[in-house]
């Protein structure tokens, strides 16, 4: 590990405090994540019965998670198992409310199977929420094929209450785009913003954190309007497996195929994922345009992004399409949302439930 990344996580290394025992195994609970959870998380393929996937750059995201906390499982202080909760806040509806986001939910092979993340799983989330003083929402996100995942959430108290739908961009041959402008001041930064909150007032889980990171927040404009905006993230990804038949011939045949190899290498899926996407209504054409004219400034070929099915947006977006080839490969790998709350009322909860989710691209590579 780079010792720039090693120092950096090591001073988010705050405080460690125990949680509960079962038998052999202790829970931790930590302030930051040390370098100790690094190596293990780097160790660990992402997924189950569906796709399963490496995340190449986790150090380097890990810096950026807002109010991180680790959880972790040991038995003879092996670390066995983890969960990072982070704890921005979110409006339902513009109402602002307590929030904590469940990431890099992992368990070592030596335990799977097991039962022994189902059984602590209770107890810490049953910990957890009855330390919390304040209107608060807990979320993970589920891959769809991720059974085990998904049964251990359920007994923890978690129930879905939405899909999130993975969309992919791809062009062979992008081409750039002279309309195309970074967001580089403050005043630019409040106009997204307002044109944000706006879009996705009706939204649930809404956060805007991640918007502006590296100052990568591009828009186009219109006689000085703008028509359409998103931040991008670069991602790197390793990916061992894909769901179904058709999956496997695309991991097998793929990478021997000049030009398809070039959108999607499984062994090296390097793209960008867009989040806080903007466009004024009937300006679809403008964010593709504004999508192409990233790829080919960045010199890549295919990029992600993350959308509550449910979400306007979404639906405006698919009825345009034009998508390109790598959302045939992506287009199944739905993730769903399941929350448990503390402290809200029966109306906070049916509004929380009942309204479109807010997806960051950040929260999904």
């Amino acid at each position: 590990m780079h010792a720039g990344v090693k120092h950096f996580l090591n001073r988010l290394y705050m405080e460690k405090t125990l949680l509960l025992t079962d038998g052999s195994f202790s829970i931790w609970k930590e302030q930051g994540i040390p370098v100790e959870a690094i190596e293990f998380l780097d160790s660990i393929a992402w997924g189950a019965e569906g796709a399963v996937y490496e995340h190449k750059n986790t150090p380097e995201h890990f810096k950026h998670i807002t109010n991180p906390y680790l959880v972790s499982i040991t038995e003879e202080e092996k670390m066995l198992g983890t969960a990072v909760f982070c704890n921005p806040q979110v409006t339902v509806a513009g109402k602002p409310f307590n929030y904590y986001y469940t990431r890099y939910f992992a368990s070592s092979p030596d335990i799977r199977g097991r039962g022994v993340i189902k059984k602590l799983a209770i107890q810490v989330m049953s910990s957890i929420r009855e330390g919390e003083s304040l209107k608060t929402i807990f979320v993970g996100f589920v891959e769809r094929g991720n059974k085990s995942s998904y049964k251990v959430s359920e007994s923890a108290g978690y129930r879905t209450i939405g899909t999130i739908k993975t969309v992919g961009f791809s062009r062979f041959f992008p081409k750039k785009s002279s309309h195309i402008r970074r967001v580089a001041t403050e005043t630019e930064r409040q106009e997204v913003l307002a044109l944000l909150k706006h879009q996705y007032r009706e939204h649930a889980l809404v956060q805007f954190d991640y918007l502006f990171m590296h100052d990568n927040y591009y828009v186009i404009r219109e006689h000085n309007e703008i028509v359409a905006g998103c931040q991008f993230h670069k991602a790197h990804w390793v990916v061992n497996k894909m769901p179904g038949v058709m999956g496997k011939m695309i991991l097998k045949a793929v990478p021997k195929i000049p030009l398809l190899n070039k959108l999607f290498n499984p062994k090296k899926f390097e793209f960008l994922a867009f989040e806080g996407l903007y466009f004024k209504p009937g300006k679809e054409d403008r964010l593709q345009e504004l999508f192409e004219g990233l790829l080919a400034q960045e010199k890549l070929k295919s990029a992600l992004f993350w959308m509550a099915e449910k979400c306007p947006s979404y639906k405006a977006l698919m009825n345009y399409g034009r998508f390109g080839l790598i959302n045939q490969f992506v287009k199944d790998s739905d993730v769903y949302i399941m929350a448990s709350y503390q402290n809200m009322t029966v109306e906070e909860i049916y509004e929380t439930e009942n309204s479109p989710l807010y997806a960051s691209g950040f929260d999904y590579i």
